[in-house]
């Protein structure tokens, strides 16, 4: 049976337990991950055998016109559905027919299920792009799908003596993209950068969140926040300076990156982008399309237009 846990109700013992019985799951399904870019109020659709979960289905919560609303938090791309071989409620539709009754709006965007979405009004989808890697291959045969730009990039920033190494905070990076891409974002707050700071804390205490810089003459011209996982390796924030931008300093660091994981079957994740350019260059890593379904829906009583989030807003022009 589908239950629906209020936070303080959610066991993250048994959540994380029933994440471990999980096929892959993604970074942003862990317990502890939620915590911070939900600042602890988020709720989830649990199916439970006994007292074990063997089905999560995390809801980010809001509160919007003196109702719930369920939202995707910033610096998550996806959440979704996670089964275990012990799920008797395997398919998303169960649990997405739960929400319209019980929240004013829904936001949410999660992969794209294994057989058609089948999904009536009031829901509303589409798809966009993630881009993915799989490093299984050798770091040799991973070179030979790189576009010919993308070498011709690489050799030019082998000669500017660009130096890759990890970072001990993220201050560096949050300062940079300010200075930078952040200046064409006035939707992102103080707030926004110092939980960014905080997940990078957090992570960095699990075990799996990692900043790497380039330096050329200690000048830092790009850095990258990425989680690192079992089964991924996810590009979560990045920036570069126009001396980087124009030195391939970004390139660069990924290519480090995708060496340092190569033939480890893992899969890179670029986290996709719907800009062209930007699109282009994870594809000149060999990075292959990999749709995910955003998702939104708004209960009849509360049928007002939708307004995009801060989240949905960044989320199309961040990268």
């Amino acid at each position: 049976m589908i239950h629906l846990l209020r936070h303080h109700e959610i066991d993250f013992v048994r959540w994380q337990a029933c994440l471990r019985k999980a096929p892959e799951p993604l970074v942003y399904l862990q317990a502890w991950y939620l915590e911070v870019v939900c600042a602890g109020r988020w709720e989830a659709l649990v199916e439970r055998q006994g007292e074990e979960y063997v089905s999560l289905f995390p809801l980010p919560v809001k509160k919007w016109l003196g109702r719930k609303k369920v939202y995707q938090p910033l610096f998550t791309q996806q959440l979704g559905l996670v089964i275990t071989p012990e799920s008797q409620h395997r398919a998303v539709e169960e649990y997405l027919a739960l929400l319209p009754d019980r929240y004013a709006q829904v936001h949410y965007q999660m992969p794209v299920p294994p057989a058609s979405l089948n999904l009536s009004p009031p829901w509303a989808w589409r798809e966009r792009p993630n881009y993915e890697l799989s490093l299984a291959p050798a770091y040799a045969l991973l070179l030979q799908n790189y576009s010919t730009n993308l070498k011709r990039n690489l050799k030019a920033a082998a000669k500017n003596g660009l130096v890759v190494a990890p970072a001990t905070s993220i201050t560096p990076l949050l300062r940079l993209f300010q200075e930078t891409k952040g200046k064409e974002l006035p939707g992102l707050k103080a707030r926004h950068y110092q939980r960014l700071a905080k997940l990078y804390q957090r992570a960095a205490q699990e075990g799996v969140g990692e900043v790497w810089e380039v330096r050329a003459q200690n000048n830092l011209l790009a850095a990258a926040f990425i989680l690192r996982t079992t089964h991924r390796v996810t590009f979560l924030f990045g920036a570069s300076s126009p001396e980087g931008r124009q030195k391939k300093a970004m390139a660069f660091l990924l290519d480090q990156l995708v060496q340092q994981e190569a033939g480890s079957g893992k899969t890179f994740d670029f986290e996709g982008s719907e800009v062209p350019g930007v699109a282009n260059f994870y594809a000149s890593f060999g990075a292959q399309p990999v749709k995910y379904v955003s998702l939104s829906c708004q209960s009849k009583p509360f049928a007002l237009q939708w307004t995009s989030t801060v989240s949905t807003f960044l989320a199309r022009h961040l990268r």
